[in-house]
């Protein structure tokens, strides 16, 4: 197997941080995902068939590494923009 193939099958952990109208405070949806934009659908299919009003504010990809979350948030403003 090669390096690249191997990078293709890694899967991260991604925090996706919300808040719905009846919420105080900001909220987390966590998913196991190879990229952020597959995160981010699952977020939105889960917001769809749940009929969810939330706005998302942050998404986060955890590294495994150094143990920190690193902001992949660029993936809402390409979804804002088209």
């Amino acid at each position: 197997m090669t390096a690249k193939i191997a990078d293709e099958d890694k899967v991260f952990e991604f925090r996706i941080e919300y808040v719905s109208e009846n919420s105080i405070g900001h909220n987390y949806h966590y998913y196991l995902a190879h990229n952020a934009k597959e995160a981010l659908t699952y977020q939105l299919d889960a917001m769809n068939h749940k009929r969810w009003n939330i706005e998302i504010l942050n998404l986060e990809r955890k590294c495994p590494y150094a143990n920190k979350w690193i902001d992949e948030s660029y993936i809402l403003n390409e979804l804002k923009n088209g």
